[in-house]
């Protein structure tokens, strides 16, 4: 028997940084995902193949595994099988096969979408049936290591799909008659998670008035977002956007790529914004084919991907 699972990645509307503290955030799953192939063994072998970090056909015990979780492109799939194995009091050899179209780094949630995707194989092939609430929270466990201090957005944003205003581990689904055209633009430069989430805390740490102001702000501007969204005011979205852009900018997690990207596209467009961790990584714009060209013309690579309704699922 194999199991195969697909989770998709995500793009955060509004709210980033600010849901490390319990602030709501609005963020969408999209229909770039990360693939998964897991088949049981009979002896503790685990054999890995993700070829996108450099890992093809690699052969290890679990008695390893511990060992391996420091390596940088081990890390996360040797801590998912320890997290997944653990939770279902199982310990079996696995064959593992990992493919994804979500840009590594990026801030996209590729990391929580391969640790979603994982769970769910995994557990499938030993014979478990998780619920959504299980790898949800299971993929953050994951995260926390992966990413030092997670707020759990992307592992429940890939697990249930559509678009969610989640805080504090409670998912809402915002329903919606159809969901914004998105446009996102990568800047190419790799956008490190756990880098960026430190230097907000620090700021936090020496401007502890201003950042509780900040926090406040940032959950106003999701309250006006998901209102909009919900009324399909795209126009009033794209606002709302182009202010939670200052405020990300204002706490540093810009850079000069980023408000290229961020000022081209929303010149030909409704509203834009740096989009995840931040500091390099992708903006996501609102807007026509015009901004599309003027990301590009920036300097930037537009990513096509759409809003997706689907989660982390079993595939064929």
């Amino acid at each position: 028997m194999v199991t195969k699972a697909s989770a998709p990645g995500k793009v955060i509307l509004l709210g980033e940084h600010a849901a490390v503290y319990g602030n709501p955030v609005l963020v969408a799953a999209i229909d770039l995902r990360s693939y998964v192939t897991v088949k049981k063994r009979d002896d503790s072998l685990i054999v890995l193949d993700n070829p996108a970090v450099n890992v093809n056909n690699f052969k290890f015990l679990l008695s390893q595994l511990k060992k391996l979780k420091t390596k940088w492109n081990l890390a996360l799939s040797c801590e998912s099988i320890e997290k997944v194995e653990s939770y279902l009091g199982e310990k079996s050899g696995l064959e593992i096969s990992i493919k994804s179209d979500v840009p590594v780094s990026s801030g996209m949630g590729s990391s929580a979408s391969i640790a979603a995707a994982l769970v769910l194989a995994i557990s499938k092939e030993l014979g478990y049936d998780l619920n959504k609430k299980e790898i949800a929270k299971l993929a953050w466990d994951i995260e926390n290591i992966i990413h030092g201090k997670s707020s759990g957005v992307d592992p429940h944003a890939v697990t249930y799909g559509g678009v969610i205003r989640y805080e504090k581990g409670k998912v809402k689904q915002v329903k919606l008659k159809e969901y914004p055209e998105i446009i996102i633009g990568n800047t190419l430069i790799p956008s490190n998670t756990k880098e960026a989430v430190g230097l907000v805390m620090k700021l936090k740490q020496r401007y502890p008035e201003f950042f509780e102001k900040y926090l406040e702000a940032s959950k106003i501007l999701v309250d006006y977002g998901e209102e909009f969204l919900t009324k399909g005011d795209i126009k009033a979205l794209g606002e709302v956007m182009n202010i939670n852009h200052g405020l990300l900018a204002a706490i540093g997690v810009s850079s000069l790529e980023l408000e290229k990207l961020v000022w081209a596209s929303r010149k030909k467009g409704y509203g834009s914004k740096l989009c995840g961790a931040g500091i390099g990584g992708i903006i996501i714009a609102l807007g026509s084919e015009e901004v599309r060209e003027a990301i590009e013309k920036a300097g930037g690579k537009v990513i096509s991907a759409r809003i997706s309704k689907e989660g982390v699922r079993l595939e064929k």
